[in-house]
């Protein structure tokens, strides 16, 4: 499920292996900006806590609404419940797995047989084990360039917003495909056309829609594109659209 939440869906090259994806392609939150000095008045927060609020942009747990805009929290873990549909009893990695509370709901929600979650932010890895690991939820340190694991490992593979972020582009879907099943899942998503140097520094390229199906599908079969949206009022990516995941179309792709 790629995040054209512009998200879309995608099966392994035929003439590969049958590797499946879903992709959902989409609009971020604007963030809610925090007074550092503030947090770090309060002696209820604890050293967890201030490292949420220092890294708000890329390192954010979702199932901290006090913390982090309601909005945004929503719309992050509306990706992992649609993902869930389709984990039950599976083994599945969630690649670029930040803090960890995407894991977890693949694993309770969901279902998973197993999640493993891969973050290459050691802080993340850290925070991660401490609120999440447990009852067959693991994490480890590691790049979507470089898994540490054996072929044919996951059933399922997902990683959202993450694609963007990264320069080879060719590397990242060759390490998906390798360590998925014949006839595995990548669920996945990625922004809608976003202006990177606007919205966030550290996207290294953008995709349209076109420019999605185009990639996705040199490299696995494509199953289903899904918009996703927001809900945030006023937010201009967002098109003025309901909180929702729905089917991409020819029409409405713009409207992701």
């Amino acid at each position: 499920m790629k995040h054209f939440m512009q998200n879309i869906f995608s099966i392994k090259n035929s003439n590969d292996r049958a590797h499946k994806i879903i992709t959902l392609v989409g609009i971020k939150i604007k963030l809610k900006k925090k007074n550092y000095n503030q947090c770090c008045n309060q002696k209820s927060i604890n050293e967890d806590e201030l490292w949420l609020r220092q890294n708000t942009m890329e390192r954010m747990d979702a199932n901290k609404d006090d913390f982090f805009d309601k909005t945004r929290c929503a719309f992050h873990l509306d990706r992992y419940r649609f993902a869930c549909e389709y984990t039950e009893g599976k083994d599945v990695i969630d690649c670029a797995s930040g803090t960890g509370y995407g894991a977890n709901v693949l694993k309770m929600l969901g279902r998973a047989n197993s999640v493993v979650g891969v973050e290459i932010d050691k802080h993340s890895v850290e925070y991660a084990k401490k609120n999440y690991g447990k009852n067959g939820i693991n994490f480890i340190q590691g790049s979507i360039l470089e898994l540490p694991f054996m072929d044919d490992a996951f059933d399922i593979f997902t990683s959202f917003e993450t694609i963007e972020h990264i320069d080879n582009e060719t590397k990242q879907f060759s390490e998906v495909k390798r360590v998925l099943k014949d006839g595995g899942l990548y669920i996945l998503s990625t922004p809608n056309d976003w202006k990177s140097d606007v919205i966030n520094p550290h996207h290294v390229r953008m995709y349209t829609y076109d420019k999605l199906k185009t990639t996705l599908s040199n490299n696995f079969q494509i199953i289903k594109i899904y918009n996703q949206n927001s809900g945030t009022p006023n937010r201009i990516e967002n098109h003025n659209q309901p909180r929702s995941i729905y089917s991409t179309t020819n029409d409405n792709h713009n409207l992701a």
